[in-house]
């Protein structure tokens, strides 16, 4: 069969509104083979490898310009078995001549390319005389289920509604935007883990559908979304909209997708915040920050490629310029950081480089907390940085490196702080649980995936959270205070274990404003890996609290990396700006006392 578009949703076939008559010298007889019986109902077509002349209407030119060129074509008449009414036509000079809207009669030969039931070996076309009318045909989402796709293969279709962009990620590599009729959220972000959670995970797939720019390469320069470039400077960020969605439903090696017959219409809707909300006078800010693999190399010969993050100095640096622009806009007393390389303390270090750095450019200047010990094993760890004009060290920085935090969660690290302008003490303790990736080889292990959408490691993240809960009661840090703050990447959305078992230890969890309550998206859907959890003498003096938006909701490309970009585009797509500093947004939360 045909086989043509990318990913998931849900539809409605209505009329349509596209058309387009043309008036030809030529006649085209009635001996041919209709489009839906060379199709079949199968996978292959059962003509394959067979000469035919069949007819159609044009309704599209696919991949102009390269080896795969060639016209989609749709049957005259409706297919009364259900397959599909489209065959793609591979021959480059038809992509050339004709237009969408005129109707062909063609001899060529039933072959299978690797996606299409296709006519190749073209022998001859006739530019037939009859009228023909382009109609789209008209998709609603969500659809009724997935194998509607299937049926609209090669097929020319309007979205009715407008779009949400829901996801970037392929659009750098691939050309590729998913889309859904809502911004879609983790299951397990606005439900308890479970069945149903499940099931609506795999409902929302009814709600998307993958946009591609339909240029078959990979890395394309220029990257370009609904005709606009896309650079440092003009985004595309998911909440944005598209909407006159049209074009032929394809599907290649990773699913369906559509690829548009014109331009759709793009909405910038979720514009950049430029900074988080402004810290009220003598407040207390304490601000958490996956800083994505911050890795300098210190200690390596040579410095790099790092294990992880940068594989260049000059990758090094302008990934620091971002990171520290984002720290800088924060205006936090206490910043809890993850992912640091691990390694020391040192003038050289990775966490000492990016405090020196961040002190050029901040009004007041940071210190970081240094711990006896080795902060574990793995290699990255997690720090705190503080501002002595707003805060004083009290206490002994503490880390819990006993089980479950010997391996897989980083051990926790913890520090009390005197406010200045208070006199509070307050005690923060900054997190990093295992992810849910590279599961345990046995799948019968507690902490392999229980298909209940939480992932893999959740018995650990669990185990980590109530040890967590019970060292911060022992006061680790030496000063007693009923005021303490658990953040950081727990690598658990909202609804999950771990953060149940937090709240049912009394940490009350700190909810971020409407609109601001997620800080990481993944294949379509966001949520919140980034949490604070306060004692409930604290959360009562909570003053405000946000994810600020800058990483979560913009492209990879627009990040610090050079791999597989002109240089142009190293220019063009980069800017020492915070935006795309990382994969998850900063979580900031501001106390009044």
């Amino acid at each position: 069969m045909v086989n043509l578009l990318r990913l998931s949703v849900p539809l409605t076939l209505l009329s349509a509104a596209f058309s387009v008559q043309f008036a030809y010298a030529l006649p085209c007889n009635d001996n041919f083979t209709a489009i839906d019986t060379i199709q079949g109902t199968t996978d292959a077509s059962p003509l394959a490898g067979q000469q035919v002349s069949t007819r159609g209407v044009v309704t599209a030119r696919l991949y102009p310009g390269t080896k795969m060129a060639g016209v989609m074509l749709r049957a005259t008449a409706p297919s009364v078995d259900g397959a599909s009414s489209s065959l793609f036509i591979a021959d480059a000079k038809a992509a050339e001549q004709y237009q969408p809207g005129q109707q062909l009669q063609i001899n060529g030969t039933v072959t299978e390319l690797k996606h299409f039931t296709s006519l190749t070996d073209i022998s001859s076309i006739t530019l037939c005389e009859t009228t023909a009318d382009v109609t789209p045909l008209t998709v609603k989402l969500p659809l009724a289920q997935l194998s509607d796709w299937e049926k609209l293969e090669g097929e020319l279709v309007q979205i009715e509604q407008t779009l949400t962009v829901n996801d970037t990620y392929d659009l750098g590599r691939y050309g590729e935007i998913t889309l859904a009729d809502a911004r879609l959220m983790v299951a397990t972000e606005i439900m308890r883990p479970g069945a149903e959670a499940v099931a609506l995970t795999a409902q929302q797939q009814l709600h998307m559908l993958v946009l591609d720019d339909g240029l078959l390469k990979q890395n394309p320069d220029p990257v370009m979304f609904a005709g606009n470039t896309l650079s440092a400077a003009n985004t595309l960020r998911v909440g944005d909209t598209l909407s006159q969605v049209e074009g032929i439903v394809l599907q290649d090696d990773r699913g369906y997708r559509i690829v548009p017959s014109r331009q759709p219409v793009y909405q910038a809707q979720n514009p950049r915040p430029d900074k988080p909300a402004a810290k009220p006078a003598h407040a207390l800010r304490i601000a958490s920050f996956n800083v994505l693999n911050f890795f300098n190399g210190a200690g390596q010969n040579p410095a790099f490629p790092t294990k992880r993050g940068a594989s260049t100095a000059a990758e090094f640096e302008r990934q620091r310029a971002k990171t520290v622009t984002a720290l800088a806009a924060l205006d936090a007393d206490v910043i809890g950081l993850l992912e640091v390389e691990n390694n020391g303390y040192g003038q050289h270090s990775a966490l000492a480089s990016l405090t020196a750095a961040l002190n050029k450019i901040s009004a007041k200047p940071y210190r970081f907390i240094i711990t006896s010990e080795q902060p574990g094993d793995d290699a990255i760890k997690v720090a705190l940085l503080y501002r002595p004009a707003t805060v004083s060290v009290e206490g002994k920085a503490a880390m819990l490196k006993a089980k479950p935090f010997d391996w897989g969660s980083r051990p926790p690290l913890a520090q009390s702080f005197r406010h200045l302008a208070s006199d509070e003490l307050v005690t923060v303790s900054i997190n990093h649980f295992k992810s849910k990736g590279s599961c345990p080889k046995d799948a019968a292990a507690v902490d392999a995936d229980q298909q209940d959408g939480q992932g893999c490691w959740n018995a650990l993240r669990t185990a980590s959270a109530k040890a967590l809960s019970d060292w911060l009661r022992s006061q680790p840090t030496g000063v007693k205070t009923d005021k303490q703050i658990i953040l950081g990447d727990l690598n658990a959305y909202r609804m999950e274990d771990p953060l149940q078992m937090l709240t049912s230890n009394n940490w009350q969890y700190l909810k971020a404003a409407e609109g601001n309550s997620y800080s990481y998206v993944y294949r379509g859907r966001t949520g919140s890996l980034d949490h604070a959890l306060a004692s409930k003498a604290l959360a009562k003096q909570l003053q405000s609290m946000q994810h600020w938006a800058i990483n979560a909701d913009e492209p990879t490309l627009l990040d610090y990396n050079t791999e597989y970009k002109s240089e142009q585009q190293q220019k063009s797509l980069y800017a020492p700006t915070p935006y795309r500093s990382s994969d998850h947004d900063p979580l900031v939360a501001t106390f009044q006392f």
